[in-house]
C-alpha cells in the first residue's frame, strides 16, 4: 500500500473548506495519512505532507530539490529579495553574511535592551485596568527589533510604522490564500493601500541606512550590512539589498514573536497551575531584579511554557515548497512543479507523537523529551538551511518579556471577551486581538 492517499470530496468543496478554515482543513487532512493528494491539476499536483520523514526530506535532506516558489514571489512584493524570499545560492550567501548578527555573543548583548524596554512598557500599566495585550506585544517587539538590530529608538511613530506593517501582512496573506494572482501594478484598492504603506516603510528604512552611513561607531545589524562586500565583485551591498534585509527582519522579526507572546499569555491565563509554577520560578531565579542573559538559561519552566505555546500555536502555521524536479521520497515519486503544503500547526497536534495533543502541558518538554521525538514532529522554526535565522534571538526575547511582565503582574482574560480564535495570516494571530486585565502581583 502506498504512502500517498487521495482526499475525498469534490475539489471545489475542499478548496472552499480550506478558504473558510485552513487550520481545521489541515488538521483534519492530517488524520488521512502521511501524504495526502489534493487531486489538483496534473501539471502542478498539490499535497499536504504530514509525515515527519517526508517533511525532513523536503526541508532538510532533499531541500535542494525544492524552492519556496509562489510564497516567495508574493512576499517579495513587500520584502524584495531578502533572506526570507531569496532562493538557491543567493539565499545561502545572504544567510552566511547575516549569521554573525545572531551568534550567541551578539544575542547576549541584546538581553539588557529587551529587559529595559519591557520594564519601561509595563511600568506604565495600571493595576485593574484592561489592555489590548496583542497590540502591546506588537508595539513592544517592534520597538525592540528597531533598537537591537538597527540601533534606532522609535516613539510615537511606532503606531504609524506598525499600521503599515499590518497592511503589508494582510495584503500578503490575502494574495497567498487567493487562487488568482492580481499584479501589484494594477490600481485596485488593495494594491493602492499596500503601495502607500510600503512607501512609508521604504522611507523609514532608507532614512535608517543614510543615518547609519554617517556613524562609524555602531555595531548593530545595520552596521554589519553596511560592511559586507559581495563575494564575487568585492563591492559593498547596494542600498536596495540592505533595504530588503532590514524590511525582512523588521516585519518577520517582530510579528512572529509578538503573536507567540500573545498566545502564551492567553494559555497561561487559562491554566492557573502552570501560571503558578511560572511565577514561582520567576521569584526564585530573579528575586526583585530584571532578567539577564545568564538568567534566561535558568528559566527552564518558562522555556517549557514557550515551547508548548509554539507547539499549539506556531506563528509559522504553514510552510510551502515547490519541487524543482522530479524527486523520490519514502519510496514515492513526486513530479516536478508539485506543491507541498506542510503545517506545523497540524503536525504539532498529532496524537502519534503528543499525548493529549490539544491540551497545554508545558511539562511535556521537560528534560530531554524532545530527543525522543522524530526530528520533524516538532518544528516551530522550520528546518534545514531555511530554518528561522533568528530563532535563538526570538526564544531569548520571549523568555525575557515573559519574565519581566510575570514578575510584576498576572494577566487575566477580560470579562466578556470574544471567543479566542486563531487567525491564520502570514503569522498565526489571535482574531480580533487579546484583551486582558492587569493584576499586580505585589512585587516591586
Amino acid at each position: 500500500m502506498g504512502r500517498v492517499v487521495e482526499i475525498g470530496g469534490s475539489r471545489m468543496g475542499n478548496f472552499l473548506w480550506f478558504q473558510r478554515n485552513p487550520l481545521d482543513f489541515l488538521d483534519k487532512v492530517r488524520e488521512l495519512g502521511e501524504v495526502v493528494s489534493l487531486r489538483s491539476s496534473r501539471s502542478r499536483p498539490s499535497y499536504v505532507v504530514n509525515s515527519p520523514d517526508f517533511i525532513r526530506d523536503i526541508l532538510a535532506t532533499k531541500e535542494r530539490s525544492f524552492r519556496k516558489g509562489r510564497s516567495s514571489k508574493i512576499l517579495g512584493i513587500t520584502l524584495g529579495e531578502g533572506v526570507l524570499t531569496a532562493e538557491g545560492s543567493n539565499h545561502d550567501r545572504q544567510r552566511r553574511t547575516m549569521m554573525p548578527a545572531f551568534h550567541t555573543q551578539k544575542i547576549a548583548g541584546y538581553a539588557d535592551t529587551i529587559a529595559r524596554y519591557t520594564e519601561g512598557a509595563v511600568h506604565l500599566w495600571e493595576n485593574g485596568t484592561e489592555r489590548l495585550i496583542s497590540e502591546d506585544m506588537m508595539d513592544l517587539t517592534l520597538k525592540m527589533i528597531m533598537k537591537t538590530m538597527f540601533g534606532t529608538e522609535i516613539g510615537r511613530e511606532a503606531d504609524v510604522l506598525g499600521d503599515s506593517v499590518d497592511i503589508c501582512i494582510d495584503y500578503s496573506a490575502r494574495k497567498l490564500m487567493s487562487p488568482i494572482f492580481i499584479p501589484p501594478s494594477l490600481p485596485t484598492p488593495g494594491n493602492i493601500k499596500h503601495r502607500r504603506a510600503l512607501h512609508l516603510l521604504n522611507d523609514t528604512v532608507y532614512a535608517l541606512i543614510a543615518k547609519a552611513k554617517e556613524d562609524d561607531e555602531r555595531e548593530d545589524m545595520l552596521a554589519l550590512l553596511l560592511s559586507i562586500r559581495d563575494e564575487e565583485t568585492g563591492n559593498r551591498l547596494a542600498d536596495k539589498e540592505i533595504r530588503d534585509q532590514i524590511l525582512t527582519i523588521l516585519i518577520a522579526g517582530h510579528e512572529t514573536t509578538a503573536n507567540a507572546l500573545s498566545w502564551t499569555w492567553y494559555l497561561l491565563s487559562q491554566h492557573p497551575e502552570a501560571e503558578a509554577k511560572f511565577h514561582t520560578e520567576l521569584d526564585a531565579v530573579l528575586g526583585d531584579g530584571l532578567p539577564t542573559f545568564e538568567d534566561v538559561g535558568r528559566l527552564t519552566y518558562t522555556h517549557q511554557i514557550i515551547q508548548e505555546s509554539l507547539r499549539l500555536y506556531p506563528p509559522a502555521w504553514t510552510i510551502l515548497r515547490e519541487a524543482n524536479e522530479a524527486v523520490e521520497m519514502g519510496g514515492e515519486m513526486f513530479a516536478a512543479h508539485s506543491t507541498m503544503i506542510i503545517s506545523p500547526y497540524a503536525a504539532h497536534r498529532n496524537p502519534a507523537f503528543f499525548e493529549k495533543p490539544a491540551e497545554f502541558i508545558p511539562e511535556r518538554f521537560a528534560g530531554d523529551s524532545l530527543k525522543t521525538l522524530p526530528r520533524f514532529a516538532y518544528f516551530p522554526f522550520g528546518g534545514g538551511s531555511r530554518s528561522c535565522i533568528g530563532s535563538s534571538f526570538a526564544m531569548m526575547e520571549a523568555a525575557i518579556v515573559l519574565a519581566v511582565v510575570g514578575r510584576r503582574y498576572r494577566l487575566v482574560l477580560a470579562d466578556n471577551h470574544h471567543p479566542i480564535e486563531p487567525e491564520p495570516l502570514i503569522s498565526l494571530r489571535i482574531k480580533n486581538g487579546l484583551r486582558m486585565s492587569i493584576r499586580k502581583r505585589g512585587r516591586s
